[in-house]
């Protein structure tokens, strides 16, 4: 039987998060995309939309790329959520955007445990 090195259970466990949020994450980008340009008046939407828009598209791309390339993908997805907390400028969204840490603390763990 193969032995486990240490912190591969923590690196999978946050591949494991960082997968499972983006699925949650491009739900809503699904939904928010269909529901700002695919509109039945055929408007485009105002720009702040827009660069929510993108930043959200971060966010995913980042929680995507730390399947592959942990910190990478970390940086992308703290300047994704970073970007998307100031282009929206609601207070609301912030405890829910907090939930990007959560892979990213696993990460944080592994790094740390890999480094001992």
């Amino acid at each position: 039987m193969a032995k486990l090195k240490p912190g591969s259970i923590t690196k999978w466990l946050a591949r494991g998060l960082a997968l499972i949020l983006a699925a949650f994450w491009g739900s809503f980008f699904v939904e928010h995309l269909l529901e700002w340009f695919l509109r039945a008046d055929g408007q485009y939407p105002p720009p702040r939309v827009w660069v929510a828009m993108a930043s959200h598209f971060a966010m995913i791309a980042g929680l995507l790329a730390m399947l592959k390339w942990d910190k990478a993908g970390t940086a992308i997805l703290m300047g994704g959520t970073l970007a998307f907390l100031v282009a929206v400028g609601d207070g609301d969204v912030v405890p829910i955007c907090l939930i990007n840490l959560i892979p990213v603390a696993a990460f944080a763990l592994y790094w740390r445990v890999r480094k001992n």
